[in-house]
């Protein structure tokens, strides 16, 4: 099996995009805490805001491989998606470990039983990269 190779180019490309995300999920935040909850509750604005960030996520991950960088294999746009879900979990969980958080706490969000979404936004930041790669016509 051949070997996975990801130009330094577009490893910047993946982490100033991740970084817009991160940007993105903090005002998302602010807007769901300060606009959203208290006009709509807990649980709606939770939706709402998570669906969003992961809608965004979508959005611009199709603006990026499909129409800006040129046609990539399935494997490195996956290794992409992977990187993305990658960053997201461990600043999730250097977040809540600064915060003091407890594991039962730092999972909470990830409980679609309870109607927490987020678990939609690592999936969107996995599969995003794939979804839009392949609106593109095949790698050569």
């Amino acid at each position: 099996m051949p070997r996975l190779v990801i130009h330094r180019r577009l490893v910047w490309v993946a982490v100033r995009v991740w970084l817009v995300f991160l940007a993105f999920a903090f005002v998302n935040g602010l807007f769901r805490q300060r606009v959203l909850e208290p006009e709509l509750g807990p649980e709606i604005a939770h939706v709402l805001s998570t669906t969003t960030l992961a809608g965004f996520i979508l959005i611009v991950s199709l603006f990026v491989f499909a129409v800006r960088e040129r046609s990539l294999p399935p494997r490195v746009l996956l290794a992409i998606g992977a990187f993305w879900a990658a960053l997201t979990a461990l600043c999730e969980l250097g977040i809540g470990l600064v915060r003091g958080l407890q594991a039962t706490e730092l999972f909470s969000d990830y409980d679609v039983s309870r109607g927490r979404l987020f678990g939609l936004v690592i999936l969107a930041e996995l599969l995003s990269p794939l979804l839009a790669g392949s609106l593109r016509r095949p790698c050569r």
